[in-house]
């Protein structure tokens, strides 16, 4: 499905969907632009990021381009540790605090993917922690073939990860752990002994979606009930909500 069919279906959903559609644009236009032009420095990269923001999200480039000074100024790597991004003192008076958030967060969004090698292959079983870009994962898939494999929502890796278990704190005693579904049978995976969540869907689903974001986006209402009975998303989805209200 497309997100135009699933705003159709979902109204209520209209906002993040559009805005994830954006992302998804940036982040492809991103893509693009790395492998069509030789970079010559880390400098260069920065600024693809910034002229594809400018022109997916149709902000003038003169609005952004003072995050790239900012990003230089403070002597930022975002090719090495893209979430120095989120720590970059930006002040503005026509922004909020939480819209500064989201900007950063998008901004940080192509140099995750980056980091990724292509064909590249790694499990999550070590540490519950993504091995590419080291980020907490609250998104899982279940294969026909019962393998659970876990996406990170910043640089996208899948990976593998025990069948039964929670990767924030490696519980593997089903006595302690709870499950709730959706009507599309998305469920909730609730770890009773770290009080965290993550969302899991099977492959019938991402054949339906062909796209795992967009299955942790339409099951927002899960986060919801989640997040109501104490229980904590500990990443946040695509959008770059982790607390949902």
């Amino acid at each position: 499905m497309t997100i135009e069919e699933i705003i159709k279906e979902k109204p209520h959903l209209q906002s993040p969907l559009e805005l994830y559609s954006k992302i998804r644009d940036f982040t492809e236009w991103c893509k693009h632009e790395k492998q069509r032009v030789k970079l010559e420095n880390t400098t260069d990269l920065i600024d693809i990021v910034m002229r594809g923001f400018s022109s997916t999200f149709n902000i003038p480039y003169e609005s952004v381009s003072f995050i790239k000074e900012e990003i230089l100024r403070e002597g930022k790597n975002p090719t090495e540790e893209p979430s120095s991004l989120w720590s970059l003192a930006i002040q503005s008076e026509e922004l909020s605090k939480e819209e500064v958030n989201r900007l950063l967060f998008i901004l940080s969004k192509p140099f995750f993917v980056f980091l990724r090698k292509e064909g590249q292959q790694a499990s999550f079983m070590e540490t519950g922690k993504c091995p590419v870009c080291g980020s907490d994962s609250s998104l899982a898939m279940i294969t026909d073939n019962n393998e659970r494999i876990m996406i990170c929502p910043l640089c996208e890796h899948g990976g593998s990860f025990y069948r039964i278990g929670c990767p924030y704190c490696f519980n593997k005693d089903s006595s302690k752990m709870e499950i709730i579904l959706d009507d599309e049978e998305i469920r909730a995976d609730y770890c009773l002994e770290c009080n965290t969540y993550i969302k899991t869907f099977r492959e019938k689903d991402y054949i339906k979606y062909r796209d795992p974001f967009l299955i942790d986006l339409i099951s927002l209402p899960l986060d919801i009930v989640a997040q109501k009975k104490g229980y904590i998303r500990r990443s946040p989805n695509i959008i770059g909500l982790r607390n949902i209200e």
